[in-house]
């Protein structure tokens, strides 16, 4: 889903961010830094409106994702204050969903970046975010994209998969968001999670003769 994001970024955005793009590669590096620090000192600058800052987040999470590892290592310095957003009351459905987005750029495939956002508390906060029961009453849209930050968080990275493994209410939330339309997503992330968690496991109809047939779950 981020992929789209970034290609969306590459046709309409880069040029504006990056006019000079035909540069050398250590100029346009540096000029990348320079947009993340900026970026990360209006998340930073509480008298901002929040609609800027939030803005700030997902220009972040861009610059991270499209900079390569090295730039998303130094967005990773404003990681603490971007996740602070997620359980903000004042934020918008939308402005939640931007957060979202954000992080997951700086979180793609960074296996460092994970291992902070565990550290500040991301998965406990995206767990809550996911929980019907979460009194800032998320669309599911907002859910499906905290699920799949999620995702992006536990790629690869068995240490934080087995600290999740045992959580029967993570299990019943990413169940019933399961059920949920994922039109428009490349994957459901819900059921990605539950096979990955261990929830959950494709079912193989298997031919037993006579007409009959059998159902089992794939590995079973």
């Amino acid at each position: 889903m981020f992929q789209r994001i970034a290609l969306f970024y590459s046709n309409h955005i880069k040029n504006y961010l990056f006019p000079n793009d035909e540069g050398s590669d250590e100029g346009n590096k540096k000029l990348h830094y320079k947009k993340i620090r900026l970026a990360g000192q209006d998340i930073q600058n509480t008298e901002l409106p929040l609609e800027n800052r939030v803005l700030a987040v997902h220009n972040i999470g861009l610059l991270g994702y499209t900079g390569g590892y090295a730039a998303a290592t130094c967005a990773a310095e404003y990681m603490p204050a971007m996740a602070d957003f997620l359980k903000q009351h004042s934020l918008s459905d939308d402005q939640r969903i931007t957060v979202l987005e954000g992080l997951s750029g700086v979180c793609y495939v960074h296996l460092t970046n994970q291992k902070q956002a565990h550290s500040i508390g991301i998965y406990s906060t995206l767990q809550e975010l996911m929980d019907p029961t979460c009194p800032l009453s998320l669309s599911t849209k907002a859910k499906m994209w905290s699920c799949y930050l999620l995702n992006i968080l536990c790629c690869n990275n068995i240490p934080v998969i087995r600290t999740l493994v045992g959580s029967q209410s993570l299990r019943l939330t990413l169940e019933a968001l399961e059920g949920q339309d994922w039109y428009g997503w490349p994957k459901n992330y819900a059921r990605e999670l539950l096979c990955m968690l261990g929830f959950w496991a494709p079912q193989v109809v298997t031919a037993l003769g006579a007409g009959q047939v059998t159902v089992q779950n794939d590995g079973s």
